[in-house]
């Protein structure tokens, strides 16, 4: 493949699916500037991965796969940091997030990796099957588990909401 297939490639995948790449980086990062960063960083492994593309396969999985994988090493990384910021938002007087939107996604943010990887896929329209090709679970363990996230969500909002 030359350079300017790979640029059209990766200009076209950008174009088409960028929501799927800015809700796995607002899930999996904080502040605008982390999402900002992260977001690069897909950008960047995206690129990368062009070359390994198999024609036929979905390309929404495709991407959803490198997003998350890219996210979850990002995570990895900044673990650290991640705890401090934790313990810093948790505090009391910590401000409580601005929109009803901000407010489901810190609670996501909550979650584990894969309860994340979960409800972002099934929140953008992905199957069930489709849902567990991309992590490597069944059918049925995917239902079973998002039963449980949202569950937990509900529960989580309900104690926090007025």
């Amino acid at each position: 493949m030359t350079r300017k297939e790979q640029n059209d490639q990766f200009t076209a995948w950008i174009r088409d699916h960028a929501g799927i790449l800015h809700k796995v980086a607002r899930a999996y990062s904080f502040q605008p500037a982390e999402q900002e960063d992260l977001l690069q960083e897909i950008y960047l492994a995206v690129w990368h991965s062009i070359p390994g593309y198999k024609a036929g396969s979905k390309v929404s999985s495709y991407l959803y796969r490198i997003a998350l994988n890219r996210a979850i090493s990002w995570v990895r990384r900044e673990s650290a940091y991640r705890r401090k910021l934790d313990q810093f938002q948790s505090a009391p007087g910590a401000s409580a997030p601005d929109s009803r939107l901000e407010f489901l996604y810190a609670e996501i943010r909550q979650l584990t990796k894969t309860e994340r990887a979960l409800i972002l896929m099934q929140l953008d329209g992905f199957s069930y099957e489709e849902i567990g090709l991309i992590l490597g679970l069944s059918t049925s363990n995917v239902g079973a588990r998002l039963t449980r996230i949202r569950q937990k969500l509900a529960t989580n909002l309900k104690e926090k909401t007025p």
